[in-house]
């Protein structure tokens, strides 16, 4: 009987330890500092900024986005964050609107550890000033299931292969597809098109409408039709086309690559302390910060440091302990000339209303 009891209390104790420790782990998990993030939902992660929780005591308060586009539209409409998730190709966009405010890097302690390939992008830096902390970098890529098409010598023309209709899958950011068209068409420059390739774009985007089965907003949308067999051709992350053949999911990378950073800018309507904005963004530079980062999406980091936390056989083949050679190999996109971005938007918004 006396066995019972202790044993019982044991049971009791262990679970007011538990309860404890959970109650604590939900109050670290739901704490929240007056810094604010405005980025993509998955970039939330605490595991990224320890050094900033440690000191403030919380994590930032996070809005989210689906596109740099509403981004920007709501930043422009008024919404107020200290510090935004965008990329180099919105730098001049971003600046000229008086959205954000360049870096003052000697207020960031980890910006002597940058890769230098990354600083030196186009738009990283504009007019002598630095305008983005380059924060996660790696591929994207046209990809195709050969187990779904028939396909030899393949290039970004089976997006709109007459054959391969209802087999294809198109991503929902329209400056990517504009890039993909620009390739099929053979624009000389696919981002800036010429009055004549620009003519020829409504028949290109109308192809590609008529092949696509659906537009996707989501990875994970697009692996699972993947694994259906619906789909078998789309533009896909190169963390995705890993994870895919991880889980069994065939594809093969069509060339061009298409590299790609993103990182963290000053909001210029920051309401908070900007000294601690820079302790964030020195916390997202954080090697330990690029460790987790390649852990959970197989990217690269900002910070030259954090591939020597990866153990070398996880990251050989990935391309990540190599970013001048990986953004050497690709098709480097840049950003789309605003005037010449309004009006392709409105071709590709016009070539999607006439299938409806």
């Amino acid at each position: 009987m006396k066995v019972s009891n202790i044993l019982l209390c044991r049971v009791l104790a262990t679970i007011m330890v538990l309860s404890v420790f959970l109650t604590g782990c939900q109050q670290a998990d739901t704490t929240r500092t007056n810094l604010s993030l405005l980025t993509w939902n998955g970039y939330q992660h605490p595991e990224y900024y320890p050094d900033y929780i440690a000191k403030y005591g919380g994590l930032p308060q996070f809005a989210f986005f689906s596109t740099v586009e509403d981004a920007m539209a709501r930043m422009k409409t008024g919404l107020k964050v200290d510090v935004v998730h965008l990329c180099p190709n919105q730098m001049v966009e971003a600046r000229d609107q008086g959205l954000i405010k360049p870096l003052d890097t000697s207020k960031i302690a980890r910006w002597n550890e940058m890769s230098p390939e990354l600083l030196a992008l186009p738009d990283v830096r504009i007019d002598n000033e630095y305008w983005i902390a380059p924060w996660e970098w790696g591929y994207s890529t046209v990809a195709y299931n050969p187990e779904v098409i028939d396909v030899e010598n393949p290039t970004y023309d089976i997006f709109v292969d007459p054959r391969f209709k209802g087999k294809t899958a198109l991503e929902s950011q329209v400056g990517v597809n504009i890039v993909i068209a620009g390739v099929i068409g053979g624009w000389a420059v696919p981002w800036d098109p010429t009055e004549e390739e620009m003519a020829a774009a409504p028949d290109i985007f109308t192809r590609m409408f008529n092949n696509a089965r659906f537009i996707w907003t989501d990875s994970t949308q697009l692996e699972q039709a993947w694994a259906a067999g619906d789909v078998g051709i789309s533009y896909i992350f190169g963390s995705a086309t890993r994870r895919m053949t991880k889980n069994g999911l065939t594809n093969v990378i069509v060339d061009p690559i298409m590299p790609w950073t993103c990182g963290l800018s000053l909001s210029a309507n920051g309401e908070n302390s900007e000294e601690e904005s820079y302790e964030f963004i020195n916390a997202m530079l954080d090697p330990r910060s690029g460790a987790a980062l390649f852990d959970m999406y197989g990217y690269g980091h900002g910070n030259s440091k954090s591939v020597e936390l990866i153990d070398p056989s996880r990251v050989a083949g990935t391309g990540i302990d190599d970013p001048e050679g990986t953004f050497n190999r690709g098709l480097r996109v840049q950003r789309i000339l605003p005037d010449k971005k309004a009006r392709l938007f409105q071709l590709w918004f016009e070539a999607q209303a006439g299938l409806d």
